[in-house]
């Protein structure tokens, strides 16, 4: 159960939109679904890969080195993960969200990856039971935030305990972790993108997208969500994170159905079936458009590392282009399925997971360096701390896996 159950707060708030439907409106008081029992322990979002995609840009990349040719695989906890989300990793700490894939069992769980005893044992591991679509967790601070099905809630990350929990939003996939903006908490993937004071979930803003797809990013304060109207009117839009004020919007762009990424300089938004647009941050113009070999109904994922955006496809087409023209740098075709994972670059080694195998391949050039047999097929993203991987995974023992050094 993927897509969000649509509960909007009383009281007409749609109708308070502007004429044009874009403008952001504040809604402070029209509150009715909000359970608040406690502030949120909001700290800094600081680990090792503390939400989808390391950051709020979806970027992919970070500096750590992941695991050489030499690393070996372990099951580090059990639990049905016929659908999971990439393992959110801080301060020793690793949270994520697993279902049986039928809405009936599943549950959002915490590890102490640096325990002694297996992280599924420890003093400091938790779960909270929920069945359907969930989102990457986002950690900040002692806090963790989480979009569903059915809600957006802030749990204590060190207990479990829930602080609050709003079903105005909330939509259940794993790219749509909500994200931290100018000291506002911004939840989208449905018809409305909501703004929200990150401690007490009360809402400061909200924006309609139409029927916008998951995956908003943030940078520098502004917040780019997917937009629709139908299928011949898609895009994009850039908000103002504090305050939700539209600065430009793109209605006239392919349709799309994956995350977002932003680098330096470029938006990135990739076409459904089609290209990579590199879109201007201060207009959202088209710098220039790039193209890697889709299967049918394929979507381009994408990472940013430095000067160079990674891409690859479900069926293990990979490039990456040169960031400030769209030049290929270099192209590479992997016999292997790689789903709907996005590329992960750690320093100068890129991951790309697939059924049964873990493939490094160099960032710079496109060589495949090595590449290790799993013993789960991996179906949430891969996350990176230090020397290790972490994924959930299913196969005759699912559960959580780390591929360490």
């Amino acid at each position: 159960m993927h897509t969000r159950r649509a509960v909007l707060a009383a009281g007409g708030a749609t109708a308070l939109a502007s004429l044009s439907g874009c403008v952001a409106r504040a809604l402070g008081a029209l509150d009715v679904e909000r359970d608040y029992r406690r502030d949120a322990p909001v700290g800094d979002v600081t680990g090792a890969w503390p939400t989808y995609q390391r950051d709020f840009a979806n970027t992919g990349y970070t500096t750590d080195s992941g695991p050489s040719a030499d690393a070996s695989v372990e099951r580090i906890a059990s639990g049905d993960a016929a659908l999971a989300t990439s393992v959110a990793l801080a301060d020793g700490r690793g949270v994520l969200g697993h279902s049986d894939g039928d809405g009936e069992d599943g549950v959002y769980r915490a590890l102490d990856l640096d325990s002694e005893t297996a992280p599924a044992e420890s003093d400091d591991a938790w779960t909270v039971d929920y069945a359907h679509g969930k989102s990457t967790p986002t950690l900040a601070g002692d806090a963790m935030f989480v979009s569903t099905a059915e809600f957006v809630a802030a749990y204590d990350a060190r207990t479990g305990e829930r602080c609050w929990r709003t079903s105005n939003g909330g939509y259940g996939t794993p790219a749509n972790a909500p994200v931290l903006a100018a000291g506002t908490l911004v939840d989208g993937g449905g018809s409305t993108v909501f703004g929200r004071d990150p401690a007490t979930g009360k809402e400061q803003w909200s924006y309609d997208a139409g029927e916008a797809s998951p995956g908003l990013v943030a940078r520098d304060g502004v917040v780019y969500t997917p937009i629709g109207v139908d299928h011949e009117q898609t895009g994009v839009a850039a908000l103002d994170a504090a305050t939700g004020e539209e600065r430009w919007r793109r209605d006239d762009l392919p349709q799309s159905g994956v995350p977002l990424a932003v680098g330096d300089s470029h938006l990135y938004y990739n076409a459904h079936r089609g290209n990579v647009f590199a879109l201007a941050l201060e207009d959202g113009s088209t710098q220039w458009q790039a193209s890697i070999p889709l299967p049918e109904n394929g979507s381009p994922r994408t990472a940013v590392a430095g000067d160079t955006l990674h891409a690859q496809t479900s069926r293990g087409s990979l490039a990456a282009f040169d960031a400030a023209d769209g030049a290929t740098k270099w192209s590479l075709s992997l016999d292997a399925d790689t789903f709907a994972r996005p590329p992960v670059v750690a320093d100068d080694t890129r991951f790309v997971a697939s059924d049964d195998r873990l493939y490094a391949v160099s960032a710079a050039s496109g060589d495949e360096l090595w590449s290790k047999a799993l013993d789960a097929r991996p179906t949430g993203g891969l996350s990176v701390r230090g020397s290790e991987i972490y994924f959930a995974g299913m196969g005759r023992d699912p559960g959580v896996f780390r591929v360490a050094d």
